[in-house]
């Protein structure tokens, strides 16, 4: 089976190939170190001691003189252990004892893996009888003993040993003075101590490699759980639950952290998702709505224009009525198709044209155009502030156009949307932070700090209720009642008003309830005004000071 490349495995494999890896390498590495000082110290130990028995206090001792007298003599040939020993008998190694090196002198006693070796003068070997380690093997006697260092020596057989030579004064009597000597150990107790030491070593090792294996799964299971949950979770948002999140994120941790952060993601994600459900939702309501809004008219110049073909509507009156009401129709499909363009510039964020704009200019001339087209309304012009005999000029910077349309919208709206009687009051001047909540608004509140420049269109109409409220400045949307479409609203007015407001940075607020009326105001961010030298100089004081009104 063809092992998968390192990357394709998984983290928790990978994880516990490295730490397993790396334990093994550590104690190869410490068992290699451990075995190698081990082997020293046994081979130094080896080496004191040879060293020590080749410095006797009187090399060899006279071969005439017997420490013991009453020890009766060993038989040739015998040492220790059975092993032949050429100092046991003073005619068998020419009058070397083995009392020539007493205890005192080091660990060792002859036998088969300590062996004594004596050498005249000329390098010859004295020992009669035969030895377990052939003396060829040590090379130079001479240079040998003239340094008097171990060193270590193979046999044919391949076993090893750890010889030292050493110069030893001989009586003149024997073989002619001088001499030397040589001390061999076998090293087999050393290397089996260090194998069985090196077999130990590796057992331990495996043995505390499957524990660091197994005890690193285990660990690595446990730290990685939570992203095991974390995929969990991410399988179910697959499958359309946007509602589920990583739970017991703990932010001390790197897979708390990373779950913090994927839960907000996922939050913005249900959110990006809601927000889009929602715009399709009112897009195709919007779409609905327009279809509908532009059918009527469509039906109406439809069933007129039949009509006409049929001959129901013959030259006089019936064909000018006829041709009114289409061209009223038309008329009205050329509005809400303009209403509609306009919001869709809007939605594209197109770059506004931005000079000061005199705000109670606008007012005033939209207080002009309602006295031109509804001469039966009272509609006023007043100061923001009511207790003021004076305007106080007011100046913005934006597109003057999508102004004028937006406190023209206002007005149109209040006209349109209540009875006869009721009175439309627009105020211009600087608003002030503070006051009651509205009951709607669309718009980010503007910094503090910032001046205010407020226009405000209010009546004294029956009101709506704040569901009604909530909803008056989507598109399409009319309220019931007395605010329902009698005059052809199409229910755009106040969502372009939103939109434009907005372009300028500015917000929109209302308040409303039933029986109440309603008053909508505009703030937009104001400019600096310069100083006037007399009231004559003040916008819009040559015709509507204090405050004007129309009936």
């Amino acid at each position: 089976m063809k092992l998968r490349p390192w990357r394709q495995w998984t983290v928790q494999v990978r994880i516990v190939v490295s730490v397993v890896t790396l334990a093994g390498v550590a104690l190869i590495a410490a068992n290699a170190i451990g075995v190698g000082l081990l082997n020293w110290y046994l081979m130094q130990r080896i080496d004191d001691q040879l060293e020590h028995s080749a410095r006797p206090p009187g090399a060899f001792a006279n071969p005439n003189r017997n420490p013991n007298p009453t020890a009766a003599p060993t038989a040739p040939g015998a040492g220790a252990g059975g092993s032949p020993n050429p100092s046991a008998s003073p005619s068998a190694s020419a009058g070397v004892r083995r009392d020539a090196f007493p205890r005192e002198r080091g660990e060792f006693f002859p036998g088969p893996l300590y062996q004594i070796y004596r050498f005249d003068s000329t390098g010859k070997l004295l020992n009669p009888e035969p030895v377990v380690l052939d003396p060829a093997l040590f090379g130079d006697i001479k240079q040998r003993a003239a340094t008097a260092k171990p060193f270590t020596v193979t046999t044919p057989g391949g076993e090893d040993w750890r010889v030292i030579v050493f110069p030893a004064n001989l009586p003149a009597n024997f073989a002619g003075g001088g001499g030397y000597g040589a001390n061999a150990v076998a090293l087999v107790d050393v290397q089996d101590t260090r194998d069985s030491m090196l077999r130990y070593s590796l057992l331990v090792s495996l043995i505390l490699l499957g524990f660091v294996g197994v005890a690193t799964a285990t660990l690595v299971r446990v730290g990685l759980s939570p992203l095991t949950r974390m995929e969990e979770t991410a399988v179910e948002i697959a499958g359309g639950n946007l509602s589920r999140r990583i739970v017991d994120a703990d932010p001390h941790t790197e897979s708390g952290r990373l779950g913090i952060a994927l839960n907000t993601m996922l939050t913005r994600i249900e959110e990006a998702v809601d927000d889009s459900a929602d715009s399709e939702r009112r897009l195709r309501q919007f779409l609905a709505d327009a279809a509908h809004e532009l059918r009527t008219p469509l039906t109406s110049v439809q069933g007129f224009a039949e009509l006409y073909r049929r001959g129901g509507a013959p030259p006089g009156p019936a064909l000018d009525e006829a041709m009114e009401c289409i061209e009223a129709e038309v008329s009205r499909m050329r509005l809400l198709v303009n209403d509609l363009l306009t919001l869709a510039r809007m939605d594209e964020e197109r770059p506004l044209q931005r000079y000061p704009v005199d705000l109670l200019a606008v007012a005033a001339d939209s207080v002009r155009d309602a006295h031109v087209r509804v001469p039966t309304r009272f509609v006023q012009l007043s100061a923001l502030d009511e207790r003021s005999v004076t305007f106080e000029p007011v100046t913005v910077e934006g597109d003057e156009t999508r102004i004028r349309q937006v406190v023209a919208n206002l007005v149109s709206n209040a006209l349109q949307h209540t009875p006869e009687d009721t009175r439309v009051v627009v105020r211009v001047g600087r608003a002030t932070e503070g006051g009651p909540p509205p009951t709607a608004a669309v718009g980010e509140p503007l910094p503090s700090g910032v001046p205010l420049a407020a226009i405000e269109v209010g009546d004294t109409g029956p009101g709506m209720n704040p569901g009604e409220a909530a909803r008056v400045f989507e598109r399409l949307y009319r309220a019931e009642g007395s605010r329902s479409r009698r005059h052809g609203g199409a229910g755009l007015g106040l969502a372009i008003v939103a939109a434009i407001v907005q372009a300028h940075g500015g917000r929109v607020e209302l308040w409303t309830a039933p029986g109440e009326g309603a008053r909508f105001r505009v703030l937009l961010p104001a400019m600096s005004e310069p100083d006037f030298d007399d009231e004559s100089d003040q916008p819009g004081a040559s015709g509507f000071r204090g405050n004007s009104e129309g009936s």
